[in-house]
């Protein structure tokens, strides 16, 4: 196996700094599964076709790559917001009225929703039913690299639809994906019919997008919501999870409310950034940074039928 040649250090600009903390947070807080933490301190993954290490120097983020991809810093930028886009709705989210989002959003400064591909959004979330992060890692790591096309150094992409569904059985159980091999599978046979799926889907509403998304085998309103805001970049988008039902259950106090209303909440409070809030929200949960709310709110009782 032939080693990563690697390029020099160099630094990566960002419109607003990343902290250790916020780093770390960033490439192994659920969002994506293909980054690890080095001896070294830098974080080394694959995104794409791109292989990268990133990490916090003492002038600010550093990042190499190998040699010979000459894409390889346009590809990261955009993965991490460099533009600062997501900066500046950050700012617009209404942490000022919410001390709840703005003790969030202080803990981890410079957060932001990884630009993925669709393609890697999808498989991630199709392995995420039922599995921590590090359970989930350790399926897509499989599934790279027993499908998946070489990079060196025994880094591998993410397998094509084809290489998913032509595999057999024994390769699928390997990567200890349990029932979700036939999600997988499913899917791949589903979106090989369909090549230019990823460009149809983006051309959608967030809506019908969604809609579109629980077509596919194992992909319901969670998985759909995780898709479109971490591959299809849509911000407005807003996963309920565990940790999103406790962290507005504690913190808001919207105790036994269902994923569907909180969802409806997120959105309706947190407005067309409402992801992100939820990026900061899932990150303080985590951690155990969030207030508890001395009174709960009663979930909405649903309108009588006329």
């Amino acid at each position: 196996m032939t080693s990563v040649q690697w390029t020099t250090w160099r630094p990566l600009r960002l419109a607003e700094d990343v902290p250790v903390a916020t780093l770390a947070e960033q490439m192994d807080g659920g969002q994506a599964f293909r980054w690890s933490l080095a001896s070294d301190g830098s974080w080394v993954g694959v995104f794409g076709r791109t292989l990268a290490a990133v990490r916090a120097g003492p002038q600010g983020l550093e990042w190499r790559g190998q040699k010979g991809a000459t894409q390889a810093e346009e590809a990261m930028r955009r993965y991490l917001d460099a533009e600062g886009a997501q900066a500046r709705l950050s700012e617009a989210l209404p942490w000022r009225s919410d001390s709840v989002l703005q003790s969030a959003r202080a803990a981890y400064p410079g957060l932001r929703i990884l630009r993925q591909d669709p393609h890697e959004a999808l498989i991630g979330f199709l392995c995420s039913s039922n599995k921590r992060i590090l359970q989930i890692r350790v399926m897509v790591a499989a599934l790279a690299a027993k499908l998946g096309e070489p990079l060196g150094g025994g880094f591998h992409a993410l397998p094509s639809w084809q290489a998913i569904a032509g595999a057999d059985d024994a390769v699928l159980r390997a990567c200890s994906l349990g029932y979700r091999a036939a999600y997988l599978r499913g899917t791949a046979k589903k979106l090989l019919a369909r090549p230019r799926w990823a460009e149809e889907f983006a051309a959608l509403t967030t809506a019908d997008l969604r809609e579109e998304l629980q077509s596919l085998p194992g992909v319901g309103p969670k998985v759909a919501a995780c898709v479109a805001l971490f591959g299809f970049g849509r911000l407005e988008s807003f996963p309920v999870d565990t940790w999103v039902v406790q962290a507005l259950a504690d913190a808001y106090g919207l105790r036994g409310w269902k994923p569907a209303q909180l969802e409806q909440f997120g959105k309706a409070h947190f407005g067309e950034a409402a992801g992100l809030a939820q990026q900061y929200l899932f990150s303080a949960a985590r951690a155990g940074q969030l207030p508890r709310a001395k009174v709960s709110v009663p979930s909405p009782r649903p309108r009588p039928r006329r």
